[in-house]
């Protein structure tokens, strides 16, 4: 019976910290996640084709390093999951911002915190949806994550944020 209870309390601990953890991302590296979030805004395309590069290079460096029979080498495929799961985790903040923006128009919402935990609750809820969450969602929208964070890392080299919308001012001329 104990051990269904640490599996039970297990997983009821990850599903509270995981909207946690996407906060926490958007509160510490604002600029990566509101690039990454454009990113997946814009081109979501652009995002799932640099996904499926960067997701297909990780894969075959870890599947290549962990079957090498050194240690040192076994270690670079340990680092490089590590690194893998880090930049998916960075994406998945942006897509928790980005779904936050979105349910802003619905929900009204009194603060940007308030968004961030409902997007991070929203995007849980969807990978959690038994078998059209695990096996479409998740990958799809995985795969897309990864691509946009990686290009939000790397977005000082392409400047890629939306234009501002000149604001017009009501002065009265009468004065």
């Amino acid at each position: 019976m104990t051990d269904v209870y640490i599996v039970v309390f297990t997983l009821i601990g990850m599903l509270l910290s995981l909207p946690a953890l996407l906060v926490a991302l958007n509160l510490l590296m604002p600029n990566v996640t509101r690039h990454a979030a454009a990113r997946l805004d814009n081109t979501p395309y652009k995002s799932f084709g640099v996904g499926l590069f960067v997701t297909s290079l990780f894969l075959a460096f870890i599947l290549i390093t962990a079957n090498i029979p050194f240690g040192p080498i076994r270690a670079m495929s340990f680092f490089a999951t590590f690194i893998g799961m880090g930049v998916g985790t960075l994406g998945a903040a942006a897509m928790s911002r980005l779904l936050g923006q979105r349910l802003t128009k619905l929900a009204h919402p009194t603060s940007e915190l308030t968004n961030l935990v409902r997007g991070a609750l929203v995007y849980e809820l969807a990978c959690l949806f038994p078998l059209v969450g695990w096996f479409v969602f998740i990958p799809l929208v995985g795969v897309t994550v990864m691509g946009a964070a990686a290009l939000g890392l790397v977005d000082r080299v392409w400047q890629f944020t939306k234009k501002p919308v000149p604001v017009q001012l009501a002065v009265s001329s009468e004065q």
